[in-house]
């Protein structure tokens, strides 16, 4: 009984399916799911499109943010540099004081407490801070003068490592130093306004030896005369 029912509908179908106003009907409905899954492919192209439009938006902001830290990267790098220099020159002078330091430490009682006046404190430290203050670069060019002129030359080559070592450093602390060493050559005429007579020297005549360099300020003012022997 089924079977014949199965066979009567599948007759009638085949028959229905000729009808022309069926074939139309099944077309309309064929097209609108075409069209309904046409317009679902173009949304989600659409957001798929916006998605991308996003994601090359924030590309191309990370990417302006690699940029901006690679400069900075690039500029720490140089002050890196600048510094680790800086530091291998501070190691470098504070070695010389060390040096300096110890040297100091050997010269007579006399002189090292004739220096207590300048270089007060007992440390590498307090020996640096006092030795690059102009007033003590002043006082200890003084002391040196006084000795020369007393014919108390034996220390003298220390002395004056100390006092050119102080002076350079002094120079270091400003963007341009204040003052500068005053240039004496030898066999040049010994002028009273840039010289000082030593002991043994004649009373006229040209540079034989100069046993301490003077300076001026950079306007070009002598401070102190150079101390020299004719």
């Amino acid at each position: 009984m089924n079977n014949e029912l199965d066979d009567g509908f599948i007759e009638s179908l085949m028959v229905s399916l000729q009808d022309e106003r069926v074939i139309e009907k099944i077309k309309e409905i064929a097209e609108a799911d075409s069209f309904s899954q046409l317009g679902q492919y173009k949304g989600l192209l659409r957001d798929k499109e916006k998605e991308i439009a996003r994601l090359q938006q924030e590309i191309e902001s990370k990417n302006e943010e690699i940029s901006d830290y690679q400069i900075k990267i690039t500029q720490l790098n140089e002050k890196m540099e600048a510094y680790f220099t800086e530091l291998q020159k501070r190691r470098a002078d504070y070695r010389e004081a060390e040096e300096l330091y110890e040297v100091v430490q050997q010269l007579s009682e006399p002189t090292k407490s004739s220096l207590k006046g300048i270089f007060k404190g007992g440390s590498v430290q307090d020996f640096i801070v006092c030795g690059v203050q102009y007033e003590n670069i002043s006082s200890l060019w003084d002391f040196i003068k006084n000795e020369i002129m007393e014919g108390r030359e034996q220390e003298r080559e220390i002395l004056l490592a100390l006092f050119l070592f102080f002076f350079q450093e002094h120079g270091k602390t400003y963007d341009s130093p204040l003052y500068k060493l005053q240039q004496v050559k030898m066999d040049e005429v010994f002028r009273e306004d840039l010289h000082i007579r030593a002991l043994n020297s004649k009373v006229s005549g040209d540079v034989t030896d100069i046993l301490l360099p003077g300076y001026i300020s950079i306007n070009g003012k002598t401070i102190k005369k150079s101390v020299v022997r004719i």
